[in-house]
């Protein structure tokens, strides 16, 4: 009786403690829940795409070192402010390889399968475009820090730091009209490059709108490396300025050629020019250029930006890293504009947010998404890069 009567009494107690476990593994349940919901919201994430296998490697490596900076610093801080709540921010780099194929399928990952809420990167026209127009069908912003090509302006979820060649060309023809007295120039272009394409014409016709003469405009094939032909026919009409809108290892041996073919004038070249490189060719002794940013660049701001910069990558900063940390710095001061991850009411909080103060200068994104902003003219003189003019563009 006395053992019948224990286990009468003892059953209520197992109940009980059968109700508090299962209480407490659904209080566990939930509360892993919500802290998964919570680790997921806290996280703002941004994709990123850079060629970092290949020939150009290099320009990938500078883009994704520029927005780690960047991050950490925004990190450091909390996070952006997304509805009153401090988000991490975290990144998904990609390589494009540098073709606009692979930017394509990368860019589909990044807003299907990682769910970024806008991407960055970039460096061609090519793979911008590319890229551009992924980010246009799913509505989500991209930047490139670098791609000027003015077909980029016809996608509304595209932004970029630099200039557009249209804004480019008007300043270099602006520049040689009023500084260089008009002189006569030639032209030597990419036949099969987008952007070099497109920047000589525009050149040529804002030049002689403003009544300077092109004495030449040749251009050659891609893959060339002899240029003898199109140089001959140049120097034959006598230009005091040679025009290269083309990229640094080109231009080097252009330059080489065309001064060993007697021509003894001015060169002139864009934003698509590699000063570390040339500084060390003395072919290009008081040359002039567009240029976005250099060492020692007198805007407020800049010389903090270049000593933390160093100090934290262990090498100095260079033009395309400078271009995109002020791209990754613009997004998140769009982010806080507006306290949304949503990545709609980030594109109009870019559009709509106050002029940001870069490391590249004051720019205000318009409603192409292209920047309002100052052009700066460099020259390169006495073994550096010093600032010759500065045009704003209308």
């Amino acid at each position: 009786m006395i053992i019948k009567k224990a286990a009468m009494i003892s059953c209520p107690n197992i109940i009980c403690l059968a109700f508090l476990c299962l209480t407490i593994l659904m209080v566990s349940f939930l509360g892993g829940c919500s802290s998964d919901k919570a680790k997921e919201v806290s996280e703002f994430k941004v994709g990123v795409i850079a060629v970092t296998s290949g020939e150009l490697f290099r320009r990938g490596t500078y883009i994704v070192t520029a927005v780690r900076y960047a991050t950490d610093i925004v990190n450091a801080e909390g996070g952006v402010d997304v509805s009153g709540v401090k988000h991490k921010v975290i990144l998904y780099p990609v390589d494009s390889g540098g073709s606009p194929e692979i930017a394509t399928r990368m860019a589909l990952r990044l807003i299907e399968k990682d769910k970024v809420s806008v991407i960055i990167g970039g460096a061609s026209s090519s793979v911008a475009l590319a890229v551009a127009e992924v980010c246009e069908k799913k509505k989500v912003p991209f930047i490139t820090p670098v791609a000027s090509t003015n077909k980029l302006t016809a996608f509304k979820y595209s932004f970029r730091v630099s200039y557009t060649n249209s804004v480019q060309a008007a300043a270099i023809a602006t520049f040689v009209s009023e500084s260089l007295n008009r002189e006569s120039v030639a032209v030597l272009y990419g036949a099969d490059n987008p952007y070099s394409v497109e920047l000589a014409t525009l050149f040529k016709k804002n030049y002689e709108k403003n009544g300077g003469i092109i004495a030449a405009f040749e251009n050659y094939p891609e893959g060339a490396r002899e240029y003898a032909e199109q140089l001959k026919k140049i120097i034959a009409t006598h230009p005091k300025i040679l025009f290269f809108p083309n990229n640094t290892k080109k231009v080097q041996l252009q330059a080489r050629q065309a001064r060993k073919l007697g021509f003894k004038g001015i060169f002139l070249g864009s934003d698509s020019w590699d000063s570390v490189d040339l500084l060390r060719n003395d072919a290009f002794k008081n040359s002039y250029f567009t240029d976005h940013w250099f060492s020692g660049l007198p805007i407020p701001g800049d010389a903090e930006f270049e000593a933390d910069f160093k100090k934290k990558n262990g090498v100095e900063a260079t033009e395309l890293e400078a271009l995109t940390y002020d791209a990754a710095m613009s997004l998140f001061a769009a982010i806080n504009h507006v306290h949304s991850a949503n990545p709609e009411t980030i594109h109009d909080g870019l559009v709509d947010m106050p002029p940001y103060a870069g490391v590249t200068g004051t720019f205000d994104y318009n409603n192409n998404g292209d920047p309002d902003k100052d052009v700066f003219i460099s020259q390169i003189r006495n073994g550096r890069v010093v600032l010759r003019d500065t045009i704003f563009v209308k």
